[in-house]
C-alpha cells in the first residue's frame, strides 16, 4: 500500500508539523510499517505554485491513500487540486484533516464529494487507526461496506455510508506526547524552512476568537523528552526554531526549564520563538531572560485590545496595565524581540476605539505590532454571536470579517491602509530615527501621523502597489517635502537610517559630502587597534581591508546621533562622519551598531 501525506504551504519557508508529526506516528507505531512492503510519501507544495505541476505529481504518485493536511490559507487550492484528481483517479481513499475541516466535518463532505473520510481533531492516534483498518478491510471483495463498518466505533472521524455520511464522537487526545516521535531525524527536507517544534498541545484560556477555545485542557511533553529534541536543534546549528505551543509559559517550571536550558547551552546561533502571555511573567522570569544572549528569544504576545469591554466580551480579561509594565520591563532588557498583537473588528470595539488600542500598544515602542483581523472561524466561540454583534464575514476563507454593529467597511479598509503602511516604516525597522523624528515634530498621537501617512499613499496611488525597500526611502523624503520644512536635515536621518538598515548604494536626494582623503584616512582608521577594540572585538588583528567589507563609513552634515541622544529636541549643524559596524550577533535586534569617528590626518 502507498500512502501520500501533502498540503499546500504558503509560502516556501513554511512547513507542515501536522503531516510530519502523523506520518512519524503512523510509520513508528503503525503494524502496516511492520516489515511490510508499504511505502510512506511525504510532499509539502505551495498555494502559488502550479496547480498542473501538483496534479501531474500526485497523479503519478498514485498512492492508495492520500491523507491531507488542511487549513484557511489553503483549502480552496485543494478543493480545486483534488476535484481534478478525482476525476483522474477513482481509487484513492482521501482523507482531509486539519482545523478547516475538523469543525465542519459534515458539510465539506456533503460540498466535496472527492474526500471519503475526515479526521476531526488531533490526528496521530486516528490516522494511524484509520490506515490500518483500510488496508485490513479495502482489498476484501466487499471492501468499503467492510471498512464503514470496522468505522462505526472509532472516535474521531466522519465518514461516507454509502449515500449518508456519519459523524463519529471526538477523539480522545493522547495522553502521553512522548509517544509522538521527533520529527526533524533528517533535516534535509527541511532546508530553508522555518522549523516548528512543539513542547504542549492545547490552552488554559477561552478566547472566543481562537480554535483553541474549543479543546480543554493542555498537555506538556517531558522536560526530558523536550531537551532531548532541542540538543538536536543546537547540535545541528539550525537558524530558527518556532514552538507552536499556544501558551508557551502557561506552566512556571515547564517554562523556565526551557529557558534555562536554551540559555545555558546557546550555541551563539539558534534563534527560539514563543508564544506568551505577558501578565504571566514574574521576577523569576526576568531574572533568568536577563541573562539570555541577544537574539536567543524572539516573543509574541497578544494583546488584541486595550478595552476592557472587548476583552470580556471575547473571554480574554487580561489587565493591560499589567501586561504593558511586564513588556516594558522585557523592552528595556533589549535583549528580547518583542512582537505585539492586536485584532480589528472585536465586539464593542469601533473604529476610534481601535485607535486608542493601536496608540496605548504603539506607546511602548515594541520592536513589532501587527494589525490583525477578525475571522469567524468555524468551531470559535465567537460564530455563535453573529446576530448578537451584527457580524459580516467573507464566506470564503478565511473569513475575515467585512463589518459589524461597531465597525464598517470602510473603516476596515482605513485600517488596512494603516497595517501596510505600518509594515513598511515601522515593523521593518528601517526607519527607525526617521519616524521617531516625524512622530515628535507632529506632536500628535502615533495613529494620527500613521494615518496622515496613509492619506499621502493614497492620493499619490501609492497605496496599492508594491515598492522596492530603497523606494519607500524617495516615498517619505517626498512626503516629508510636502508636509514639513528643514528638509536637510530629514535628508540627513534618512540617509542615517538607510546605512544603519545596511542598504547598498544610495538614493538621489542624500548630500553626499566630500571628504579628502577619504578612503586612505579610514584604512588607517581601521588598523589602529583601539579602534578595533572599540567598534567590535571580533575585528582585533584584522587587515582593514577586511573589515571594511562589513562596516560602512559616511558623511553627515547634521550631528544625528546627538539628536537621536537628545529624544530629537536639538541638533547641531556640523560636518561628522559616522561609522556602522554590520557585524551582528544572529538574529540581533537592531541590524547595526553606529559611532561618530574622528579619521586621522594624512601626512602628504
Amino acid at each position: 500500500m502507498k500512502i501520500l501525506f501533502m498540503t499546500l504551504n504558503s509560502k516556501y519557508i513554511h512547513s507542515n508539523l501536522a503531516i510530519h508529526s502523523i506520518s512519524k506516528y503512523v510509520k513508528y507505531h503503525s503494524k502496516c510499517f511492520d516489515g511490510q512492503e508499504n511505502q510512506m510519501i511525504i510532499r509539502e507544495y505551495t498555494i502559488n505554485q502550479s496547480q498542473d505541476d501538483i496534479l501531474r505529481e500526485i497523479v503519478e504518485i498514485d498512492a492508495d491513500v492520500i491523507v491531507c493536511s488542511a487549513y484557511i490559507w489553503n483549502i480552496e487550492s485543494l478543493v480545486i487540486l483534488f476535484s481534478n484528481y478525482r476525476k483522474l483517479n477513482q481509487k484513492s481513499y482521501i482523507i482531509f484533516g486539519g482545523p478547516e475541516v475538523s469543525y465542519d466535518a459534515e458539510n465539506k463532505l456533503k460540498c466535496h464529494l472527492f474526500i471519503d473520510l475526515i479526521v476531526m481533531g488531533e490526528g496521530e492516534s486516528t490516522v494511524k487507526t484509520v490506515i490500518e483498518l483500510i488496508e485490513a478491510n479495502l482489498q476484501e471483495a466487499d471492501g468499503i461496506n467492510r471498512l464503514t463498518e470496522a468505522f462505526e466505533n472509532l472516535p474521531g472521524i466522519a465518514y461516507r455510508v454509502e449515500d449518508n455520511i456519519a459523524v463519529n464522537s471526538k477523539c480522545n487526545p493522547i495522553e502521553c506526547l512522548d509517544e509522538i516521535p521527533f520529527v526533524y531525524d533528517d533535516f534535509e527536507p527541511f532546508e530553508n524552512r522555518i522549523l516548528y517544534y512543539e513542547s504542549s498541545r492545547g490552552c488554559p484560556y477561552g478566547c472566543s476568537y481562537c480554535l483553541s477555545a474549543a479543546e480543554k485542557g493542555v498537555r506538556f511533553y517531558s522536560l526530558e523528552r523536550v531537551f532531548k529534541d532541542l540538543d538536536v536543534f543546537l547540535r545541528a546549528n539550525v537558524p530558527q526554531v518556532k514552538f507552536v505551543d499556544r501558551t508557551f509559559n502557561v506552566d512556571k517550571r515547564h517554562a523556565l526549564s526551557i529557558l534555562g536550558y536554551l540559555i545555558e547551552n546557546d550555541n551563539g546561533i539558534t534563534n527560539f520563538h514563543f508564544e506568551m502571555t505577558a501578565t504571566l511573567f514574574d521576577k523569576d522570569y526576568f531574572d533568568l531572560l536577563s541573562q539570555a544572549r541577544e537574539g536567543l528569544f524572539q516573543f509574541e504576545i497578544g494583546v488584541q485590545s486595550t478595552y476592557d469591554a472587548t476583552m470580556i466580551a471575547i473571554n480574554r480579561p487580561i489587565e493591560f496595565e499589567k501586561l504593558k509594565i511586564n513588556c516594558m520591563k522585557l523592552l528595556k532588557m533589549g535583549n528580547i524581540h518583542i512582537h505585539l498583537d492586536l485584532i480589528a473588528g472585536l465586539p464593542y470595539e469601533g473604529y476610534e476605539r481601535f485607535l486608542k488600542s493601536f496608540d496605548d500598544v504603539f506607546e511602548m515602542r515594541p520592536h513589532a505590532l501587527q494589525l490583525g483581523f477578525l475571522k469567524i472561524l468555524k468551531g470559535t466561540p465567537i460564530m455563535t454571536t453573529q446576530e448578537i454583534h451584527g457580524y459580516e464575514f467573507r464566506e470564503q476563507a478565511p473569513y475575515e470579517v467585512l463589518y459589524n454593529r461597531y465597525i464598517q467597511f470602510e473603516a476596515l479598509t482605513k485600517l488596512k491602509n494603516l497595517e501596510a503602511v505600518l509594515e513598511y516604516y515601522y515593523n521593518s525597522g528601517r526607519f527607525k530615527h526617521s519616524i521617531e523624528y516625524l512622530l515628535k515634530i507632529e506632536n500628535k498621537v502615533p495613529s494620527e501621523f500613521f494615518l496622515k501617512l496613509c492619506d499621502y499613499f493614497r492620493k499619490n496611488n501609492l497605496m496599492y502597489v508594491s515598492h522596492s525597500t530603497a523606494k519607500l526611502y524617495d516615498i517619505l523624503y517626498e512626503f516629508y517635502l510636502e508636509n514639513y520644512d528643514h528638509s536637510a536635515l530629514f535628508n540627513d536621518l534618512l540617509k542615517f537610517d538607510y546605512y544603519y538598515a545596511h542598504m547598498k548604494g544610495v538614493r538621489p536626494f542624500f548630500i553626499m559630502t566630500e571628504v579628502p582623503q577619504f578612503n586612505i584616512r579610514r584604512l588607517y582608521y581601521l588598523k589602529t587597534l583601539e579602534n578595533q577594540v572599540l567598534i567590535n572585538p571580533f575585528y582585533v588583528g584584522m587587515q582593514s581591508k577586511q573589515i571594511l567589507k562589513t562596516v560602512e563609513f559616511i558623511t553627515l552634515n547634521y550631528d544625528i546621533i546627538s539628536l537621536i541622544q537628545s529624544q530629537y529636541e536639538s541638533v547641531e549643524t556640523r560636518l561628522n562622519i559616522v561609522l556602522f559596524d554590520y557585524k551582528r550577533p544572529e538574529h540581533a535586534i537592531e541590524p547595526s551598531t553606529y559611532f561618530r569617528v574622528e579619521l586621522p590626518e594624512i601626512s602628504k
